[in-house]
């Protein structure tokens, strides 16, 4: 036994030796963990802007690529790319992620043409043709095809996809031009977007526009440390994402009951944000209504799709959001405005697929071309 005790002892000390080793040199050493696909930005002549990580507002300002939307256009100070605008989204780390959209320096490009819009210069509001239809497609980034060739976007894919049967067909991109919430998004409609003669509107929503979020996700607690980095960093590599949030936790009530104070505090409110604009407020309730009637005005037609949060989906998880889903489909099916639901579409998929890069949760090729075929039925049946 005596031997035995000792190899166990020598073992057992060894252990800590090494622990204590690879915990002075991660604390000496060691870089904080980041998620892989920093964005960054390129001018047109393809120089770097800023550094990675940087705010897409901060880099935008140091290219002089934004501008202030006039006060009449926008019911709070937002800005919007400027017409003219050329640039490339950037992203760190691809001859690892290998996203094969992008090109070999891991670029997206960006042209906005003479509307504030990332849309064809031959596109105008003043050109309709006596035969042509047109889909002027207003929402956010989810829109715009943030990270994403415009070729390959889902506003674009739709155009592509109703043409051959349906004829002269032309979709309008108005994502993320100074629009970011949904009351935004019926002033843009009113000021600027309905001047391009739509025969259908369709405004698609992200539950951002709703409630208050980290952005494009609702991130859960943080776990607890450990006191020592090479366990946390273990724990955080195989343990439980924040991502993946209790789903005994009533995380849709709780969000709508967060006031403004705490809200901004905690950073659920803010510039893109807005508390005045969610769905407590009854802002994006009354915007969907006054579209409804805008249309109705302009002998074209309200549509609404609305995405779910990139979080929770895929086999064997828990996706919490969908009472808010149920909320927007009760509030459209009261109001007569027809209204798609991608969540069935997107929840058997895994979440992380849908990325454009793990640093960047907007909707990837893949996550545009899965919701297509329920767009593209979706806006047949009511062009026709």
């Amino acid at each position: 036994m005596r031997p035995l005790l000792i190899r166990l002892l020598t073992l057992l000390l060894g252990l800590c030796a090494a622990i204590g080793i690879a915990e002075f040199l991660l604390r000496t050493f060691g870089k904080p963990t980041r998620n892989l696909g920093q964005l960054y930005f390129r001018d047109a002549d393809g120089n770097t802007v800023g550094k990675p990580g940087d705010a897409a507002m901060v880099a935008a300002k140091k290219l002089n690529l934004i501008e202030e939307l006039p006060a009449d256009q926008t019911p709070r100070q937002r800005y919007r790319f400027a017409p003219g605008a050329q640039f490339w989204l950037c992203y760190e780390d691809n001859d690892v992620l290998r996203r094969d959209w992008l090109d070999a320096r891991g670029c997206v490009a960006v042209n906005i043409n003479r509307y504030g819009l990332r849309e064809r210069d031959e596109l105008r509001p003043d050109n309709k043709a006596a035969a042509e239809r047109r889909i002027v497609c207003i929402g956010d980034s989810f829109t715009f095809g943030w990270g994403v060739p415009a070729e390959l976007t889902w506003v674009r894919l739709l155009e592509n996809a109703l043409r051959p049967e349906l004829g002269d067909v032309r979709t309008i991109n108005c994502g993320a031009s100074g629009a970011l919430a949904v009351d935004e998004y019926e002033s843009g409609l009113r000021t600027r977007f309905g001047a391009f003669q739509p025969d259908i509107v369709l405004v698609t929503i992200c539950l951002n526009d709703l409630i208050p979020s980290s952005g494009l996700f609702v991130m859960g607690p943080a776990p607890q440390s450990t006191g020592l980095q090479l366990f946390d960093r273990i724990a955080a590599v195989v343990g439980k994402s924040q991502l993946d949030l209790d789903p005994d936790f009533p995380w849709v009530d709780t969000l709508l009951g967060i006031g403004e104070a705490e809200g901004t505090k905690a950073g659920l409110y803010g510039t893109d944000k807005p508390y005045a604009a969610m769905w407590q407020q009854g802002a994006p309730q009354k915007s969907l209504i006054a579209m409804r009637e805008w249309c109705g005005a302009h002998q074209c037609k309200l549509l609404v799709s609305v995405w779910p949060f990139l979080q929770g989906l895929g086999a064997n998880r828990i996706y919490p959001f969908a009472k808010l889903h149920k909320m927007l489909a009760t509030f459209c099916q009261q109001e007569q405005i027809p209204l798609l639901d991608l969540l069935p579409v997107l929840q058997p998929l895994s979440a992380e697929s849908l990325w454009v890069t793990p640093a960047d949760m907007h909707a990837n090729p893949r996550a545009q071309t899965a919701v297509l075929p329920a767009i593209v039925d979706f806006v047949r049946n009511h062009l026709r």
